[in-house]
């Protein structure tokens, strides 16, 4: 064979080989690069997926601490509004007789929709101790009318006693008073029959008193035809029984409220979070009287 035969037959065969070679390369190329778009994928889908799953629990870490700020200004919005019927029914003694009850309507009416709020909002061991407070309310507002024209009277006597020596005293308008002033004291502990002799006397010495108008004598009178919880609209002279029940009950949702505003607390740090529930902001107390005839 001649030498260009030889050529001609090695270049033949060099393409037969090279030929595969590049195909085989080419194939194992695409191939790794199909292996390396899969792997990306892989890791994008679950980059996405750890995206998803985090924007979950952020969102419902969120509609959780909305939930809570939400509990909280419904409770701060009770204790508020039962603290404000305790001020009004402690002041309303000295609020004109015809005001009196439109004020206490407004008072009693936004402690009707605070405890609605709460109703609403909040869990069951809440909305119980808020169901407390507001039939603790309209029980106070049954009363309070008549216990402030207890107390304007018997605040007005007080002021009528003689200013210096009770005991030798003759002047007859200071007597009436500190008369009339004893019998509404005891009213409550009288029988009926007692009562009924003593209302005629108790008018008199009202009257003569000169502590009252002839207006607000009718209206003691009025309230003495009735004794029921008469010792707890008149009260005492350190302690007043009526406000501190109705403060009880106040200062136990109080206390619950703070409770579950640290337990989320609580469960808001075990994920990392933080949640402040202010619980000392919950509400002010109302302080305490030193005499059960004040206003």
């Amino acid at each position: 064979m001649s030498l260009e035969g030889v050529v001609a037959v090695t270049t033949v065969v060099t393409a037969f080989i090279t030929v595969p070679a590049t195909l085989v390369a080419a194939h194992w190329t695409r191939r790794s690069m199909d292996r390396a778009a899969d792997a990306a994928v892989a890791v994008g889908l679950g980059q996405s997926e750890a995206a998803v799953q985090a924007a979950r629990l952020q969102g419902r870490a969120g509609r959780e601490h909305a939930l809570e700020s939400e509990r909280r200004a419904a409770y701060t919005r009770l204790l508020c509004a039962a603290d404000l019927l305790v001020r009004t029914v402690r002041e309303l003694p000295a609020v004109p007789h015809e005001s009196r009850k439109a004020l206490l309507d407004q008072k009693v009416t936004g402690v009707v929709e605070a405890q609605a709020g709460v109703a609403v909002l909040g869990p069951p061991s809440l909305t119980a101790r808020a169901r407390d407070v507001l039939e603790q309310s309209l029980g106070l507002e049954k009363l309070a009318l008549r216990r402030a024209v207890l107390r304007a009277a018997v605040s007005a006597l007080e002021t009528h006693w003689c200013p210096r020596d009770a005991e030798v005293c003759e002047d007859p308008q200071h007597g009436s008073a500190f008369v009339a002033w004893e019998l509404l004291s005891q009213w409550g502990s009288l029988e009926d029959e007692e009562r009924w002799a003593q209302l005629d006397f108790l008018g008199f010495t009202l009257r003569e008193s000169r502590a009252l108008t002839a207006e607000q004598v009718d209206q003691v009178l009025d309230v003495a035809n009735s004794v029921a919880c008469w010792d707890l609209m008149m009260g005492g002279w350190v302690r007043d029984p009526l406000l501190e029940r109705f403060q009880a009950v106040r200062d136990e949702f109080a206390r619950a409220a703070r409770g579950s505003q640290e337990n989320f607390a609580v469960r808001a740090g075990g994920r990392g979070e933080t949640c402040d529930p202010r619980s000392d902001d919950l509400g002010p107390r109302i302080p305490g009287r030193t005499r059960g005839t004040e206003t």
